[in-house]
C-alpha cells in the first residue's frame, strides 16, 4: 500500500448513515492525498472494506444519540487481507460536534497517517 496507490472504498451497508460515513472517509482520504481514491474497484491497487455499525440508545456519553463503530479491512486485488484496523467507537457529544460518524472516521485517518506517513 505504497504512496500514490489507487484505493477503492467498499461499504456493503445500505444504511444511510453508514453510507455518509463512507463518504466522509473518502473525503478525508482525498484531503490527505497519500493514496488516490478511485470510483471503480477494477481500477484500484487495493480495497478498503469498511464495516460501520450504528446503535441508538442512551449510554454514559451519547445522551440518546446514535453511536458508531468502524473497522476497516485493507485487501489486495486477490482479496487477501493486507491490514486490519482497530475497531473505532464514538458516541455523539460536545467534543465531536455531536457527530459520532465523523469522529470514528477521524480516528481511522489518524491511525492511517501514523502508520503510512512515516
Amino acid at each position: 500500500m505504497a504512496k500514490s496507490n489507487k484505493v477503492f472504498i467498499e461499504n456493503t451497508s445500505k444504511n444511510e448513515k453508514a453510507i455518509k460515513m463512507s463518504q466522509e472517509l473518502e473525503n478525508r482520504l482525498k484531503e490527505w492525498a497519500y493514496w488516490s481514491v478511485v470510483d471503480n474497484k477494477e481500477d484500484a491497487d487495493f480495497v478498503i472494506n469498511v464495516e460501520p455499525t450504528a446503535s441508538k440508545g442512551i449510554t454514559a456519553t451519547s445522551w440518546g444519540g446514535t453511536s458508531y463503530s468502524l473497522a476497516a479491512i485493507f485487501k489486495n486485488k486477490e482479496g487477501d487481507i493486507l491490514w486490519e484496523s482497530d475497531v473505532y467507537k464514538a458516541s455523539p457529544n460536545g467534543t465531536n460536534g455531536f457527530n459520532a460518524g465523523n469522529a470514528v472516521v477521524k480516528k481511522l485517518i489518524r491511525d492511517l497517517k501514523r502508520k503510512y506517513s512515516n
